[in-house]
């Protein structure tokens, strides 16, 4: 009998689907930062605001807004659901190029609408998610 020959091949560790709570921006101080002076990417149905700087480690932390022109709470409340599952399942597309750059990274998701439909919503955070990502590799060749 042979022995199984060891591959050289290494397989990347299956990612985590998690949002954990360490995640999720809070503080009245990181808001006010968000809104004075920082990026926007623009969609139809929701636009990203964001905010980079320099730490020691690296840092990502997300925030979920759906004014109150949206509608009521019920609704609201199904936006930042809507928009919470969306990032949850492309988070991996942002956190790595972070990781990668050594950064910090605040950023907040608002919706623009009410009844946002999911599918609708993941494209356009993923076409966010995607031009976030050139514009942090852009800034950091500048640097």
């Amino acid at each position: 009998m042979s022995e199984k020959e060891q591959s050289n091949i290494t397989v990347a560790p299956p990612r985590r689907f998690t949002l954990p709570k360490s995640r999720i921006l809070r503080g009245k101080r990181n808001f006010q930062n968000l809104f004075s002076g920082t990026e926007l990417i623009k969609s139809p149905s929701v636009n990203l605001r964001y905010t980079t700087f320099n730490t020691s480690e690296w840092d990502f932390k997300i925030g979920f807004i759906s004014p109150k022109k949206t509608g009521n709470a019920v609704q609201r409340n199904n936006a930042k659901r809507v928009m919470r599952e969306s990032f949850r399942l492309n988070q991996h597309e942002i956190i790595d190029t972070v990781q990668e750059l050594g950064i910090g990274l605040h950023c907040v998701l608002i919706a623009r609408t009410t009844n946002l439909r999911f599918a609708e919503v993941q494209t356009q955070v993923v076409t966010m998610l995607d031009e976030l990502r050139n514009r942090l590799l852009s800034t950091k060749k500048t640097i």
